[in-house]
């Protein structure tokens, strides 16, 4: 009976002992840092560490790295400059439009990594579509359009209100004269609707004949007219001679 009582309590002695060992090795676990602890383990336990303490914090902090880097590349990037842009109105041949771009971007000997060209047909005016107007009206003030090509009707309306040069601004004398017989004419309107007294000029040049807009309305032939708000009339010149060489 005395043998089983000390029996129980060396055993019970052994348990506290491991209750201590333990309570004393989680102190001084506690004292470690992540660091350390991660020394002091071996094996699967250091890569279980390493997982749950450090894996996913490298992860997030090369995620955030990555997009700052990118962010910056994109801000100091140097772009392309824009050097021409055709706002193309009432034309949804995509192809026709696209073939035009190609070949007038060789014809201009146009440099990619440094120059850009935009040829849009997104405009619709005939249906009077909201996005498309204020699009061009916003595009036309900032001097972002170089020139507009639309069916004589969409243009009259907008030569109207003074937003196209003449061609007499855009072209050379000799170029002038080789287009006289093509020039869309028309005048200037003032506040309440009548035509400003010797206003009437030049401001378009009809496209006929010019392959590109083959697939326009007869009726209502395409017209190419050069926009008051953009400064470079010599590229505008070479687009013109361009289209009917």
């Amino acid at each position: 009976m005395r043998l089983g009582r000390g029996l129980i309590m060396q055993i019970g002695n052994k348990k506290t002992a491991l209750k201590d060992n333990a309570a004393l090795y989680n102190h001084v676990s506690d004292k470690m840092t992540d660091r350390e602890k991660l020394k002091s383990l071996k094996g699967r336990k250091r890569w279980i560490q390493f997982r749950d303490y450090y894996l996913l914090k490298i992860v997030a902090v090369l995620a955030v790295l990555a997009f700052v880097v990118s962010l910056l590349f994109t801000i100091f990037k140097k772009r392309p400059e824009s050097v021409f842009f055709a706002a193309i109105s009432d034309y949804p041949n995509q192809e026709a439009v696209e073939k035009l771009k190609e070949e007038f971007d060789a014809y201009i000997s146009l440099d990619p990594e440094t120059q850009a060209t935009t040829f849009d047909n997104s405009f619709y005016f005939k249906t009077n579509e909201f996005d498309a107007i204020q699009k061009f009206t916003v595009y036309m003030y900032v001097g972002e359009i170089s020139v507009a090509v639309m069916p004589e009707s969409v243009f009259t309306q907008r030569a109207q209100t003074g937003l196209f040069k003449p061609m007499s601004e855009v072209l050379s004398t000799e170029l002038y004269l080789k287009y006289n017989d093509r020039f869309a004419m028309t005048g200037i309107l003032d506040d309440a609707g009548n035509m400003i007294e010797n206003s009437e000029k030049a401001y378009g040049i009809f496209l006929n004949d010019c392959g590109y807009f083959k697939d326009s309305d007869p009726s209502d032939p395409m017209v190419v007219a050069v926009c008051g708000s953009w400064q470079n009339n010599k590229i505008c010149a070479d687009f013109i001679e361009f289209l009917f060489k």
